[in-house]
């Protein structure tokens, strides 16, 4: 008998492992950049630029327990809420588009974004990242570069070529694999069950977690969100969002 839930999430668990075999070096290059950016005073941008990838910045926005000093990208266009054919096959291909949300963002000089792409190929991603360097960012990314070299599709790609871990300063290997889901039973005509969300959600989590600690080194208590729901919990948030108010758009 297939255990396919099993199975599922061993597969999840053998990727996390991989990230932890060759990865630990970039986490923590990663977040000593992000916790000196905070202690100057900074916000970390995030943003998922292409279709599921928008869960990438949704899911720590205003979250207990997350750093708050993080401006999370959040653009309707880029994002499966106004039509998920539209975005996928349609808006995230339009390269001028990543550029106007930077410059909407206001990133620039000295500012930090992690971009979340698991195939990390499309035009806005590529386009957006570029654009953060030529502004003075330091862009770094959660993406999986044998998805991306295996990607061969011109259609959904940017004119360049590039992938976004080849514009990136630093990149974070999410080890998805080219297909993305990972499940593959003989009596199935295809592959089930993706992770690309998963992987990419697990490794901005510790990535946060890591920069969390490294300020605290530094000295800098991180201010982290309290659960709105339970009692004074919006009144213990309040103080901080006044100071964010207006700079993080999707607040």
């Amino acid at each position: 008998m297939v255990h396919a839930a099993l199975d599922y999430l061993t597969g999840v668990q053998n990727l996390i492992e991989q990230v932890k075999e060759t990865e630990a070096k970039k986490f923590a290059q990663a977040a000593e950049i992000m916790a000196d950016r905070v202690a100057e005073g900074h916000l970390i941008f995030t943003w998922g630029p292409g279709g599921h990838s928008s869960i990438f910045s949704e899911d720590i926005m205003y979250r207990k327990g997350e750093l708050a000093a993080v401006c999370p990208i959040y653009d309707a266009n880029i994002s499966l809420s106004h039509g998920a054919a539209r975005e996928i096959n349609g808006m995230e291909r339009v390269e001028g588009l990543g550029k106007v949300i930077v410059e909407y963002n206001r990133i620039g000089k000295g500012d930090v974004i992690v971009f979340g792409s698991a195939y990390g190929i499309n035009p806005v991603a590529i386009s957006a990242a570029v654009e953060c360097r030529n502004r003075g960012a330091t862009v770094i990314s959660i993406t999986s570069p044998s998805f991306s070299d295996a990607s061969t599709y011109a259609g959904a790609k940017h004119k360049s070529g590039a992938s976004l871990y080849s514009v990136s300063d630093l990149y974070l290997d999410s080890k998805v694999p080219y297909g993305d889901a990972i499940l593959e039973y003989d009596f199935l005509e295809h592959k089930i069950s993706p992770v690309a969300t998963v992987m990419q959600a697990i490794l901005l989590k510790a990535l946060l977690a890591e920069t969390m600690v490294r300020l605290k080194e530094k000295g800098v208590d991180p201010f982290t969100w309290t659960n709105s729901l339970q009692e004074g919990g919006i009144e213990a948030n309040s103080a901080y969002m006044n100071q964010i108010w207006g700079r993080v758009k999707s607040m």
